[in-house]
């Protein structure tokens, strides 16, 4: 009967235990999480009429622009007449890449800011929505950090920070 309540007591301190360091490491990934989403919040423009609104309830505002999910971060909307100057219409001798999410487009914001915008080929809205709130929400010092979007005139754009010397691919598999 001993061995058997020796038994019990070893593993319900040892269930408690792994349950203490579990809460732990729970916490400490919400502190990092809530370093990360300060660190990152800064928005490219301070006119709040130009940003994701970002909310719990993951609703679409009224002004046609893209909805939202969190209140860790905001996406740049960015107008089509921004994108179109910065690329100069779309030239040909701004296009870098080509991909499976459409054509990509080395542009100058008049910030100065040298971007990488992808023009997307048509999808769902709703879709759209979900990429920009995914994008916006992830944050990785090995990422290409998601600047903005434009959602207008029947195109879909994401504007990343621009990566220069190669595609993303060249530098993670080393294909020169």
């Amino acid at each position: 009967m001993s061995w058997s309540l020796a038994a019990i007591v070893v593993c319900i301190a040892g269930g408690l235990t792994l349950l203490v360091i579990g809460i732990g490491f729970l916490w400490l990934y919400i502190l990092r999480c809530n370093w990360i989403s300060k660190k990152t919040s800064e928005s490219g423009s301070s006119d709040p009429s130009t940003q994701v609104e970002w909310n719990r309830a993951g609703q679409i505002p009224s002004t046609g622009c893209v909805a939202t999910l969190s209140e860790h971060r905001r996406a740049r909307r960015f107008s089509l007449e921004e994108l179109l100057q910065a690329t100069k219409n779309f030239d040909e001798s701004k296009l870098v890449g080509v991909g499976s999410f459409g054509l990509v487009y080395k542009g100058l914001l008049l910030d100065g800011t040298v971007v990488a915008i992808k023009r997307r080929q048509q999808a769902s809205k709703l879709e759209f929505v979900e990429e920009v709130n995914t994008l916006s929400a992830i944050y990785h010092r090995n990422l290409v950090t998601l600047i903005g979007y434009c959602q207008e005139g029947g195109l879909q754009m994401l504007v990343y920070e621009y990566l220069p010397n190669r595609s993303i691919s060249s530098h993670l598999c080393g294909k020169y």
